[in-house]
This record gives C-alpha cells, structure tokens and sequence, in this order.
C-alpha cells in the first residue's frame, strides 16, 4: 500500500502504509455509513410515494 508515495513522491508516513491504511479506513466507514443512511431513508420515501400514489384522483392518462 505505497500509492501516495508512487503518486505524490512524498512519503508522510515513513513507508509503513499508515496513511493508505487510514485513508482506506474514512472511505470504507464512509460507505457503511452512507449505506446505513439510505437503507433508513430510501423505504421511507418509497412507502410516502406509493401513499402519495393511491390518493390521485385523476390518472392524467390519454389512452383511456
């Protein structure tokens, strides 16, 4: 795990992979949680949509 030093040419860590291994560890638990967050979110909206969906009173279709 040595992309920043190969990309950058710097070495913030000294070459033992604590910075890739850190900046592996935000991305990972930034997608866990966004995961998280939409898996409370997405159903709620769907189940609004699906209510907001059954009281129209009109279908606005031509085919008719």
């Amino acid at each position: 795990m040595d992309f920043i030093e190969r990309w950058l040419h710097i070495s913030p860590d000294g070459g033992n992979g604590a910075s890739e291994l850190l900046i592996a560890t935000i991305i990972i638990l930034a997608i866990i949680s966004l995961a998280a967050w939409l898996r409370g979110y997405l159903p709620k909206s769907f189940t609004a949509y699906l209510k907001q969906l059954g009281k129209r009173g009109n279908s606005d279709r031509f085919d008719n």
